[in-house]
């Protein structure tokens, strides 16, 4: 327990950080705020930010959010519905040896504090406040520690809002908590919202909520940046009774224990920052840590743009036992490894499994292939399409992996432990990998915290040569990384035990990324066009089409495909997919075979004129141009189109002059080549376009954007065709 005269302090403390929009009845309107139409320092906004607050104060366990939104457009309309923004890091607050931690946030709207993964832990729309009467007006009253068992809650246990209109007229946000809440999937999970009523252009929205986590504590992520720009904004993070300064007993003093999964006494608070320049995070005397800031840009809008980490302002905190960030890496990798090691020990079960796909004659390629196309047709529990498990990789089940092989399904990162194991049970030199995914961050040392590793790798060692494989990954080949895993940074210990920084190599071949597109097209004097395509995807939207087809079915995989398709055919030209073939064997092409009918041509009676780039009719330049650039690129994956097209032509119709062979380049970044070539009655029209890279500098933009310019116009050249007269006339 805490001391009496630390508890006794703290009643009192918590207002030195809250400020008025915290507590207490919503502030008035101002009439130039109602009667705004337009926002003179955020031109052609569809809505912003007046104010927006956060109040974290881990001392009593609660979380305050507070915004004041002004709607200017008909689009502006989409800030009435608001995501909760749960904690994402927690650490319990407890005495002994058996603390837990949990990763990942709870996505549910109230629940117990997990002991396994978060995603299933999920709780439900009720509100079940371990405190009396939930009040938004919390100013920090104590809320009661139970340190003998680990039932801890997270949950919004308050909200309240109101919408104004330009009139003035108020729609007050009505009913309780479990009332108002909603919960969907999505792509990361459950996600909990609330939708502000009566919302219309011109309207002000104002609302603030709570999050209560009874039981922990959680050093807070700001997220500096939204999607429409702020005038103000004022943050503040009171942390853990323990990390006041000295005159309250010095930083780490006290007899309340906060500890970390390996029972370690954290003792000290770091902060990882990305700011506007000049500004900085402040402490009052109480110990609070303050950030205010105005006129925040929002979020950027460009194209490709790198993870949202490494772009957005923001402040993230996070408790340690150790300043060195060496130190703390080597500790939390020799835990990890221990217990990952007791998990995986291969097991009668597990051995009896590798004997049954090996042979002795196998090399240990070829065991290493057979073994990974086993753990392959494991149900895969926890997927997502941006590659980051839901479940992150800290978490190491209790018991033994051989459950997943038995029950034939599992976490994307259990099956990767599986893989471990069943290498290691028949002699293969493996060790685990831990990586961020490259969809959500980029890796960063500095961050002492395991949350940043959601992905376990599994590398190989076979005749001297590295292979980094992606067990967890459904569909992806043998070798085959999912894109938000190349070009990953995480941490391994070497042969030694010692820790070090790794970064997966980023995929360099643009062919093991392809469409191809083939087919033979029947022409019509009248410009009617008939035929077969045929459509073959290799690497990252193979993968992507065929958890598709896992997670929804072979139909969904097919209107994926028939979508881009409306938007590749010419005009007047319909073509849906007939079947798709090896949609279940990751180790050949996606293949769809797609009948196509409609009229083609701008024809007269002698005359036909046909696109010489078939798919090339609507398209537009994917980098549009954009003189102001300022993030680089990330294209995800190198990627190749290859198009071999043949037009059958009706007898006495001839080309009427064979067009130019193009090859354009951009330096090695991309190239591009269109070629036709005439047989007889027929013309085949062969194009390959690779882009060969995933990262790019933004000052390349420009020139980049020049080149697929030159690709498009040359995509969009006609052939045009001459009858001849029938014979005798």
């Amino acid at each position: 327990m805490r001391s009496l005269g630390l508890l006794r302090l703290a009643l009192f403390l918590p207002f030195a950080i809250v400020p008025l929009a915290s507590y207490g009845q919503f502030q008035p309107s101002s009439k130039s705020e109602l009667a705004m139409t337009a926002d003179p320092v955020a031109p052609g906004a569809a809505a912003v930010y007046l104010y927006r607050e956060e109040v974290d104060d881990d001392s009593h366990a609660f979380r305050t959010i507070y915004a004041r939104i002004k709607v200017l457009t008909e689009e502006g309309k989409a800030a009435a519905i608001v995501h909760i923004d749960f904690p994402k890091t927690f650490v319990f607050n407890a005495q002994g040896a058996g603390s837990s931690r949990m990763t990942g946030g709870l996505t549910g709207l109230s629940g117990q504090a997990p002991e396994g993964p978060a995603s299933q832990n999920s709780g439900n729309a009720i509100n079940t406040a371990h405190w009396e009467v939930p009040s938004i007006a919390h100013l920090g009253e104590s809320a009661p520690w139970d340190t003998d068992t680990y039932a801890g809650k997270v949950e919004v246990a308050a909200l309240e809002g109101r919408v104004i209109h330009s009139n003035g007229t108020i729609v007050p946000l009505t009913g309780k908590p479990s009332e108002l809440l909603k919960v969907n999937k999505g792509p990361r999970g459950s996600e909990t919202f609330f939708v502000m009523p009566g919302v219309e252009a011109g309207s002000v929205i104002e609302y603030r909520y709570q999050i209560r986590y009874d039981r922990f504590l959680t050093a807070p992520n700001w997220q500096l940046q939204m999607p429409y720009f702020i005038h103000k904004e004022h943050f503040a993070f009171r942390p853990s009774s323990q990390f006041l300064p000295t005159f309250l007993g010095g930083v780490g003093v006290s007899d309340s224990s906060l500890k970390d999964s390996h029972d370690n006494i954290l003792t000290d608070i770091r902060v990882q920052t990305s700011l506007p320049a000049g500004k900085a995070i402040t402490r009052d005397a109480a110990g609070n840590y303050i950030l205010d800031l105005a006129d925040v840009p929002p979020l950027s809008p460009e194209l490709w743009p790198p993870p949202l980490s490494t772009r957005t302002y923001s402040v993230d905190y996070f408790y340690t036992y150790t300043p060195d960030v060496k130190d703390y890496w080597q500790k939390q990798m020799a835990w990890w490894n221990k217990a990952l090691n007791a998990y995986t020990e291969p097991t009668t079960a597990i051995r009896r499994a590798a004997d049954e796909v090996v042979s002795s004659s196998d090399s240990s390629l070829e065991k290493a292939k057979k073994l990974y196309d086993l753990v392959q047709k494991i149900e895969n529990l926890d997927a997502s399409p941006d590659g980051a498990p839901l479940t992150g990789s800290e978490y190491i089940p209790r018991g033994s992996v051989e459950t997943v092989l038995l029950s034939k399904k599992g976490t994307s990162n259990e099956i990767a432990y599986l893989y471990l194991a069943l290498a290691r049970a028949v002699q293969i030199s493996v060790r685990p990998v831990r990586v961020a995914s490259r969809s959500l961050r980029v890796f960063s040392a500095q961050y002492m915290d395991n949350v940043q590793l959601d992905t376990a790798l599994v590398s190989l060692t076979i005749d001297g040569r590295e292979i980094i494989v992606d067990p967890g990954t459904k569909m992806a080949p043998f070798e085959t990384l999912h894109w938000a895993h190349s070009g990953a940074g995480g941490v391994a210990l070497d042969s030694n035990g010692k820790v070090e920084i790794v970064v997966m190599p980023l995929q360099s071949s643009a062919q093991s990324n392809s469409v191809l597109r083939a087919g033979m097209l029947n022409i019509s004097a009248e410009g009617a066009v008939s035929g077969t395509l045929r459509v073959a995807f290799t690497g990252q939207q193979a993968i992507q089409l065929r958890q598709t087809a896992l997670r929804d079915g072979a139909d969904a995989a097919k209107e994926q495909i028939n979508r881009m398709l409306a938007f590749d055919l010419p005009e007047g030209v319909q073509g849906r997919v007939d079947h798709i073939a090896y949609l279940d064997d990751s180790g050949k092409q996606l293949l769809a075979v797609v009948p196509v009918q409609g009229s083609l041509s701008t024809h007269s009676r002698n005359r036909l004129v046909l696109p010489r780039h078939f798919f090339g009719t609507k398209v537009s330049n994917p980098f549009p141009e954009d003189s102001h650039r300022a993030l680089p690129l990330d294209v995800h994956y190198p990627e190749q189109e290859q198009d071999q097209i043949t037009y059958v032509l009706p007898a006495r119709f001839s080309l009427e002059a064979a067009p130019e062979d193009a090859r354009l380049n951009f330096e090695k970044s991309a190239g591009y080549q269109l070629r036709s070539k005439v047989e007889g009655s027929s013309v085949t029209n062969t194009r390959v376009l690779v882009r060969a890279f995933t990262l790019l500098d933004a000052s390349a933009y420009n020139q980049l954007h020049d080149f697929y310019q030159k690709v498009l116009v040359s995509d969009q050249q006609q052939l045009v065709f001459t009858a001849s007269a029938p014979a005798g006339q």
